[in-house]
């Protein structure tokens, strides 16, 4: 097992020993839970959350994680819906019952190509057999390309169908075309499936054409989402991030990296998960006030608006790594490690406000702690054994 305080990083010490003790801790026998909150079913175990911490886990050498990020993953196939649905998150129930949920407002896609991630990923090191997995994959890798539709290579995604299930995006949202990219290609690794690598190519070309559109020479970062009759030009940290850690094109991507260091990192900033921010007077407020599942959470740089994210500051550090950028990740890091110690209490929380700094939302999450973790293991020689070259 690797000893986290050992590794690079500037978060390493104190708060990489804490985050890894809240994992050990939200890992049971069912998988990883998303937090020790019980608020807004923040205690089952989400699909995303648990694949990322389980990823992590893998990074850092820890058995117990890896242990939790299989029990997940095996839950997580033996709920699968009959179309080949993965469920968004699921709590077993104190009789042994599960609860299981597909998404409430809307069906959150996502579930489904970190499910493909997590299962490769995992078999890679030898944690996870792949076989008894094999018609599972078989089956989501079907609904994704019936949720295609029309021979494109892109999916389309309605409002609230990822991880930011309260942002007001939608359509052909590069965040999930990169994470299904990288799930065939890996999946195709995985179980020697050439057709899912050759489909994972087709999408890769259609991102590279689709996203960055022709005659934009001076664009410094990929569109977030179109659809036919809006395009969503606005800058998303985790589909750049998720681009540098997958190898998605390269030199587009490269040109987005440079970006974010100018734009953030060399100016002291930390970038949010959405940027520009959607303010009052914005025509797309009316709309985003009234989309919320609980209660309205997206103020100004607050949440998914302008929110800054410690889950997606750790897969920018990876992509940093993989991209061969040692002095943005260098600045990087000083700047959470900084920011982390000039809190009074940091418990984990979900997300930093954008201006103030102020931790925000659900405390205790496995999400943050994940974030913290892999800031610290990007570089490493895990993250070559586990990612690849």
């Amino acid at each position: 097992m690797v000893t986290i305080a050992a590794l690079p990083g500037g978060t390493s010490g104190i708060m990489s020993d804490k985050a890894l003790a809240l994992l050990h801790a939200l890992t049971g026998p069912h998988g990883i839970r998303a937090s020790l909150s019980t608020t807004a079913n923040y205690d089952a175990v989400f699909t995303r959350d648990a694949a990322m911490a389980g990823i992590a886990g893998l990074l850092a050498g820890d058995d117990h994680i890896a242990a939790g990020l299989v029990r997940t993953l095996t839950h997580l196939r033996d709920l699968q819906g009959s179309e080949g649905q993965i469920a968004s998150n699921y709590l077993i129930r104190a009789d042994g019952h599960p609860r299981v949920s597909f998404g409430t407002l809307a069906p959150r896609i996502d579930a489904t190509t970190w499910y493909l991630v997590g299962i490769a990923l995992a078999a890679r090191p030898g944690v996870l057999d792949p076989d008894p997995f094999r018609e599972s994959a078989r089956l989501v890798v079907r609904l994704l390309d019936a949720l295609e539709y029309n021979g494109r290579h892109l999916i389309y995604v309605p409002v609230g169908g990822n991880w930011a299930d309260e942002y007001i995006y939608d359509g052909y949202i590069l965040y999930d075309q990169v994470l299904r990219a990288w799930a065939l290609r890996l999946t195709g690794e995985t179980f020697g499936e050439t057709a899912w690598g050759d489909k994972a190519e087709q999408i890769e070309l259609a991102i590279e054409e689709r996203y960055w559109p022709r005659g934009e020479a001076d664009r410094r970062y990929p569109l977030a989402a179109f659809t036919p009759t809006v395009t969503h030009d606005v800058f998303d940290l985790a589909a750049c991030s998720l681009l540098a850690v997958a190898g998605i094109a390269r030199r587009l991507t490269g040109i987005a990296l440079d970006w974010i260091d100018e734009r953030f990192l060399s100016r002291s900033e930390l970038p949010p998960a959405f940027h520009p921010v959607i303010g009052e007077t914005h025509p797309s407020w009316p709309a985003l006030t009234r989309y919320h599942l609980h209660e309205f959470r997206n103020r100004p740089h607050e949440y998914h608006n302008g929110g800054i994210w410690p889950i997606w500051l750790g897969w920018l550090a990876l992509g940093l790594a993989r991209s061969d950028r040692p002095a943005p990740l260098g600045r990087l890091r000083t700047l959470v490690s900084e920011h982390v110690r000039s809190l009074e209490t940091f418990a984990f929380d979900e997300y930093l406000h954008g201006a103030t700094g102020a931790p925000g939302g659900v405390s205790h999450m496995a999400y943050s702690a994940t974030g913290l973790l892999l800031l610290d293991l990007a570089g490493s020689e895990a993250q070559t054994r586990v990612f690849g070259a």
